[in-house]
């Protein structure tokens, strides 16, 4: 093609034309992306996507919330918390963020009561949460105690061997296994109030009382213990019974019935446990019902050592809801009924019951809630960092509490899938990257540009 004067004033025009069709779609395309964000995260275990419960937690509050956030202007830690606070505003367009410099601006720092940089303090309406660990759980946290309002308290029964709730006074060097010093901590870290109870000594149960623990009993209740945890129960009270197979159940027969509940005598042993290292006597669970708001959702496998067994009976007491099959394993197990000590066991059908074991239950009847296992190590400090564990007992905990909008799965852990070079290798990589190929592509893109110039 001949090119003359009008042939090259067209080209430019054309061109021209297209630059700026080019400039306003790129403008356009900015615009949408501003106007309506969209996140794709491809990463190992998706870790830039707050977890199910922190985007629970932080759409909790339609009518706006204000986070301030006091970090140093150019502290090392200002961009990981911008990045975190951006994930929830990206969640709740209505959350307002404030970044104060407790250096540049001490007075406000000091007013706040705020002393550690990272500091984020929550605001809806008049009540306030400080987070002083600026992490997605510890926020997640402070945003579910901020929905909350007040704290609910959990009581955990004493005075019958239960699950002890701190160390052993006595002294001793080692911690104890069994204790529920982690279990506490869990619970306090959404914000409930965690507090001990002796029926005996307490003539009324405290109206404050939201859900009241039974962890693992040695030795019976007494009478009188018995009748008032019952009618506390019967007026309306939420109740968590853990019971393992040493566990006497005595007294609280006639409340486990009247639902048509019955325990066990027994341990159950699931073999398949022992396919991938565990023990006989520890069953794994990895399936759940979908219908209930405890287990909906839940897909991590939780292990419950030194495990009994629940029956359900044909139906429960006039006016009470069937309880509802909420933890059942060991299908290819049984509940052995005989000695474990020998160390040789096998199934005997005349006395064992044969797999798959119920092994816990929930209830809904009007306004009262419970929850029945039959185990109460799986929530023991040796136990409950184990796969799903602390998941099921926060979960547990929530529903009794009625705090179903907060049932979920904890905020995940951030696993460091990052790339650590050597340093000849790291030189390389950017000589290469950024500047070798940017390079060649300008070289082509120049040679080419003078060919067609010339012609």
């Amino acid at each position: 093609m001949k090119m003359d004067r009008a042939t090259r004033l067209n080209l430019r025009s054309q061109n021209f034309v297209m630059g700026v069709i080019l400039t306003i779609l790129l403008a356009l395309a900015a615009y949408a992306s501003h106007r309506y964000p969209l996140r794709w995260d491809w990463t190992k275990g998706a870790r830039h996507t707050l977890a199910e419960q922190s985007i629970k937690a932080i759409q909790a509050f339609p009518d706006g919330l204000t986070a301030t956030v006091y970090i140093q202007e150019r502290g090392e830690r200002r961009p990981q918390l911008e990045e975190l606070m951006e994930k929830y505003q990206a969640l709740n367009p209505s959350l307002t963020l404030r970044y104060v410099d407790p250096d540049l601006d001490p007075a406000a720092a000091r007013q706040a009561e705020v002393a550690v940089y990272g500091t984020v303090i929550l605001r809806a309406g008049e009540k306030t949460e400080k987070i002083t660990e600026a992490t997605e759980e510890a926020v997640t946290n402070g945003l579910i105690r901020l929905a909350k309002g007040g704290a609910k308290t959990i009581r955990f029964i004493s005075g019958h061997g239960e699950h002890p709730l701190a160390e052993s006074p006595d002294g001793g060097s080692g911690k104890d296994r069994f204790a529920l010093i982690q279990a506490q901590s869990l619970l306090k870290g959404e914000g409930y109030r965690v507090e001990s109870l002796n029926l005996a000594e307490t003539e009324k149960i405290p109206e404050d009382t939201s859900v009241i623990v039974l962890a693992g009993p040695r030795k019976p209740l007494l009478d009188l213990e018995i009748q008032r945890l019952k009618g506390w129960f019967e007026a309306g009270g939420r109740l968590l019974l853990l019971l393992g197979p040493g566990s006497p159940v005595g007294g609280l027969e006639p409340l486990l019935k009247s639902h048509g509940i019955a325990m066990l005598q027994g341990v159950t042993l699931d073999p398949a446990a022992q396919m991938i290292g565990g023990s006989a006597a520890t069953p794994l669970i990895s399936r759940y019902p979908t219908d209930h708001a405890i287990t909906k959702g839940m897909s991590a496998a939780t292990i419950f050592p030194d495990t009994g067994g629940i029956e359900l009976e044909a139906a429960p007491s006039e006016g009470k809801t069937p309880p509802m099959r909420l933890l059942e394993g060991a299908a290819r197990g049984w509940l052995e009924t005989g000695d474990l000590a020998s160390g040789q066991v096998e199934f005997n059908p005349d006395q064992d019951r044969k797999g798959p074991i119920l092994i816990g239950v929930a209830v809904e009847s009007g306004k009262q809630r419970l929850v029945v296992t039959a185990n109460s190590n799986f929530i023991a400090d040796a136990y409950v960092s184990a796969l799903g564990n602390a998941d099921l007992f926060l979960n547990i905990a929530r529903w009794l509490a009625e705090d179903e909008n907060f049932i979920a799965i904890k905020p995940k852990e951030v696993q460091d899938a990052g790339l650590n070079l050597p340093g000849g290798a790291a030189v390389l990589l950017f000589w290469g990257l950024v500047v070798g190929i940017p390079l060649a592509l300008i070289a082509i893109g120049a040679t080419i540009w003078m060919k067609r110039r010339r012609r």
